[in-house]
């Protein structure tokens, strides 16, 4: 919350309860003087401000301390401005009630007039995120729909789960001229943000894929060359993809990322691929190494984000791996939608989940 919106807010508080302060004052007018009258006025809208600030960041010692401070502001007046009975003059009684009513009825527009400014304030500033989220979360659902193919003697299953309204994720699965590229991507970061860089990836792929095939490999070169300029340091995203061209060659590489899983049909194994590369966008130019796979009928391969990896169980420990694995390897020939489903559910199982969930599988037909 801004500070400007604090002071408001605390301002309102305190007005609200300076004129709790003088009404608890005018329940004894006999022994009501102007500084005892102030005095109650003070220590009740400042400890007011104090409960506000320390219970809506739920201190509770220090709450304690309020407290404390509290009754004993309460025993010094009374110690330093003692009450004197008096009696009081109709015409006194009327001035009393008077001065008493007129701070009360001032003390309740002041806060009203506060809380007012206060509402329009955080209202804006809520609308305006709300309007965010919502354009964020409407970039996301158009740029990562659930992926259903089968082109090029391989099919393709892929889906992603944000954790929250907007999620950093995204996959895809290009075809031009026979080479079809599949991939996955984790966007640093969430919100409208995060949806630009992605469709930012996006485009940069599908127009690295339609432009040529020669050169396929250099794909994330390619994408790095387009957004390393146009983005800082802490925008970046790790990335993952699979290159099949006509011949049914298997190029792939990571940046940054989960390795791949390839359970291998024939021989009912699981393997982890993997090379070592920096997150794409984060640095301005180098090389990007990749490598090769040999993919048989039967094989599975997975691609997923950390989402689905770094869950944690009340144990503190880490699914990890296993799950994925264990998936594909006991389901290797069931639907694709199927091993996806119980990644996904033995994921959510086993901890709470705090990150965008994000799978993409290839099987070789």
């Amino acid at each position: 919350m801004p500070r400007s919106s604090i002071v408001i807010f605390l301002s309102g508080v305190a007005c609200l309860f300076g004129g709790v302060g003088t009404v608890t004052d005018s329940f004894s007018l006999e022994e009501s003087t102007a500084p005892r009258l102030i005095g109650t006025i003070l220590i009740t809208a400042l400890t007011s401000m104090l409960w506000a600030w320390v219970g809506s960041l739920k201190m509770v010692k220090s709450m304690i301390v309020v407290a404390i401070g509290q009754a004993g502001a309460f025993f010094l007046l009374a110690q330093v401005f003692p009450p004197v009975k008096r009696v009081l003059s109709p015409q006194q009684w009327r001035d009393e009630i008077t001065t008493h009513g007129l701070l009360i009825l001032g003390f309740i527009i002041a806060g009203y007039v506060l809380f007012i400014l206060f509402f329009r304030q955080e209202g804006k500033r809520f609308f305006a995120a709300h309007t965010e989220i919502e354009l964020a979360s409407s970039i996301q659902r158009q740029l990562v729909p659930p992926v259903m193919l089968t082109a090029g003697g391989f099919e393709f299953y892929g889906v992603s789960l944000p954790s929250g309204t907007v999620g950093g994720d995204l996959l895809d699965v290009v075809e031009s001229d026979g080479v079809i590229c599949a991939y996955v991507a984790d966007v640093a970061g969430h919100g409208v943000h995060a949806g630009v860089l992605m469709s930012m990836i996006k485009t940069a792929v599908r127009m690295r894929i339609a432009s040529t095939v020669s050169r396929c490999d250099r794909l994330l070169e390619s994408v790095n060359e387009v957004l390393a300029p146009l983005t800082d340091s802490h925008t970046y995203a790790t990335f993952a993809y699979v290159l099949v061209t006509p011949d049914l060659e298997l190029t792939y590489s990571l940046a940054a990322h989960l390795p791949l899983f390839h359970f291998q049909g024939q021989t009912a194994t699981m393997e982890r691929c993997a090379v070592e590369n920096f997150p794409v966008a984060m640095f301005p130019t180098g090389p990007f190494v990749t490598g090769r796979l040999r993919c048989l009928p039967g094989d599975v391969i997975a691609m997923a984000t950390d989402g689905l990896t770094e869950v944690f169980n009340r144990a503190g420990e880490e699914i990890g791996y296993a799950h994925i694995e264990a998936a594909l390897v006991e389901c290797a020939g069931r639907p694709l939608s199927e091993i996806a489903g119980r990644i996904l559910e033995a994921a959510a199982n086993f901890g709470k989940i705090t990150d965008d969930r994000t799978l993409l599988l290839i099987r070789r037909l």
